[in-house]
């Protein structure tokens, strides 16, 4: 994922060391098929996935049975992550024990 240039790329299952972005060369953010990133002209939504991102959620499940005061956002059995920066900001507040430890 090239959050400078909004664009997202496969990386080859078992790639090792820094996968570089082809068009501007910045080192990619690797994240798990449960990501779904926007369309390029969705500048709100990249920055919000950029601001999880940067604050230790990477897009791993979380169960919503674990967080019962956070009912808007399930889908399935995993909570939905939220796709503007207001509901993004809650989000991090109400998950922050749950998020990547090691960056």
């Amino acid at each position: 994922m090239c959050f400078a240039c909004r664009k997202a790329v496969n990386v080859s299952y078992g790639a090792t060391g820094p996968v570089r972005c082809t068009d501007c060369e910045t080192e990619l953010v690797v994240l798990p098929h449960r990501f779904r990133p926007p369309k390029k002209r969705e500048a709100e939504k990249w920055a919000t996935a950029q601001y999880l991102v940067a604050r230790g959620f990477w897009y791993q499940h979380l169960n919503p049975a674990d967080f019962p005061d956070w009912t808007s956002g399930g889908y399935g059995n995993h909570v939905r992550f939220p796709e503007n920066l207001r509901v993004a900001k809650e989000f991090v507040e109400a998950y922050r024990a749950h998020k990547r430890k090691n960056l």
